[in-house]
């Protein structure tokens, strides 16, 4: 599916229903590498509403020249949540770069977050070159 956002189209799939949690996945890949990890985990425990995305410029998510960096990119992911998670509170799991941006929303949206998994977390992001 394509949710739009300010002129953006972000490419998401959502598994099951009930309890939404946000899926957003590392630096350079795609919302696959959520999916390989987290589907076996929740195979077997119904009440979850899994949605992956491509963060823009990653996957079948096309970038913007709006988007300059990771404030820019958080600011996308907010917009995204609130069109495809417009009431009620959510959880989130990101990994690596998507740990950082996971740490961004407890930042930006803590009344909207139920809780967080971070796996293996950017903490200090360091620019090389």
């Amino acid at each position: 599916m394509m949710c739009r956002v300010d002129g953006l189209e972000i490419y998401y799939e959502v598994y099951g229903e009930g309890m939404p949690v946000l899926m957003i996945h590392g630096f350079g890949i795609d919302h696959h590498v959520m999916t390989g990890c987290m589907e076996p985990v929740f195979r077997r425990r119904p009440g979850w509403k899994r949605i992956y995305f491509d963060l823009p410029g990653m996957g079948k998510t096309r970038g913007t020249d709006d988007i300059r960096n990771a404030d820019d990119m958080l600011g996308a992911i907010i917009k995204f949540c609130d069109r495809v998670i417009p009431e009620g509170p959510f959880l989130v799991a990101g990994e690596s770069y998507g740990g950082y941006l996971a740490r961004g929303l407890a930042c930006k949206v803590p009344e909207r977050l139920a809780g967080m998994l971070l796996i293996c977390p950017v903490i200090v992001p360091e620019r090389s070159g």
